[in-house]
């Protein structure tokens, strides 16, 4: 008998901004989905936001347990309060970044915006001026955290830095977003050098966009946008190709 790959939808309750409803509604539409199969994986999501992708993280792949980070205050009391009762996710108020700071400026806009970041990288995205707070959060170093089976990074703008200092030794899948060019090139260089191959790698122009929001208007040219790369040989995951209609 054929066998098939169905998509089904599942209640999830969650408390997120207006303006993040859509963005949150893509994650639980399979935003990330690189259609590898496993369980009881060690996951690694950096950038949580309200716990989007911790909670689908969770149900795509059983008994998983999920580390995830969010330096935003406000953010993460959305976080804590849709996560609570979840074993497998464990959620840190802080931001990872290298360097050994303790501490760190962080620019944000609104409790769970998910263009938010540390005002080191932040300010590559958005003007001088722009509307909105500086405030202190937590940071810990990404080399202090052991690897993970998958990561998900996606912290507008420190991408690369992070990436190259994260242990990949037992990684297996890496599910990024990018801010910008310079950032794509550096995880490029930082995934192949460790052994992985490209699943997709697709980027976005920034042109179309810049007339709104508080962007940067030197983005012109620049381009944001998505990667996913798995380890060559690896066996922790089974990838099973999408059924074709």
């Amino acid at each position: 008998m054929p066998s098939y790959r169905l998509s089904t939808s599942v209640p999830v309750d969650i408390d997120c901004p207006e303006s993040m409803r859509a963005a949150i509604t893509y994650v639980f539409e399979g935003e990330y989905e690189s259609h590898h199969d496993g369980t009881d994986l060690d996951i690694l999501d950096i950038g949580a936001n309200v716990g989007s992708f911790a909670l689908w993280a969770v149900r795509r792949w059983p008994g998983s347990k999920v580390r995830s980070f969010e330096p935003n205050p406000g953010t993460f009391a959305y976080l804590a309060k849709n996560t609570a009762g979840q074993a497998g996710i464990v959620a840190t108020n802080a931001a990872l970044f290298p360097g050994g700071l303790g501490r760190a400026r962080f620019f944000t806009r609104y409790a769970g915006d998910g263009e938010a970041g540390l005002e080191a990288y932040a300010r590559d995205t958005f003007r001088d001026g722009a509307e909105g707070e500086t405030i202190d959060v937590d940071v810990v170093d990404p080399r202090s955290l052991a690897s993970a089976d998958i990561v998900k990074i996606d912290i507008e703008g420190g991408e690369g830095e992070v990436l190259a200092n994260l242990d990949l030794t037992h990684t297996s899948l890496v599910l990024a977003e990018f801010q910008n060019g310079k950032n794509r090139k550096q995880m490029q260089a930082t995934l192949t050098a460790a052994g992985f191959e490209a699943l997709l790698d697709e980027a976005s122009p920034w042109d179309p966009i810049l007339d709104y929001m508080d962007y940067r208007r030197d983005l012109k040219g620049d381009v944001f946008g998505r990667m996913f790369y798995a380890r060559r040989g690896q066996t922790r995951l089974a990838y099973r190709p999408p059924v074709k209609a």
